[in-house]
């Protein structure tokens, strides 16, 4: 299974980094390595956040693409939540 393939709230384990030696120096420059266990926190667009222990990192679905990952944990997705309501503030009477 590929990153790219992971949903909001899966703990996957990386167990290999694919590609050319380039794509291999920017994973590991931003702290991707193997066996490094991380938490799918929000997908927007074609970005995912991800986080381990105290680090988020965001990767691009061009790089989630190149890690190949083991699915450890199935979770409701965080990502999921009820958007918050604001209250609005009407003026005069009308409230």
């Amino acid at each position: 299974m590929l990153l790219i393939d992971a949903r909001c709230g899966d703990k996957v384990k990386v167990k290999e980094i694919l590609g050319k030696e380039a794509i291999l120096k920017k994973v590991e420059a931003m702290g991707v390595r193997k066996g490094d266990v991380f938490e799918v926190i929000q997908r927007w667009g074609r970005n995912l956040l991800v986080r381990n222990e105290n680090n988020r990192l965001v990767i691009s679905s061009d790089i989630a693409k190149n890690i190949e990952v083991e699915l450890i944990k199935t979770s409701p997705p965080p990502c999921e939540i009820k958007p918050c309501r604001r209250r609005r503030w009407r003026w005069g009477w009308f409230r």
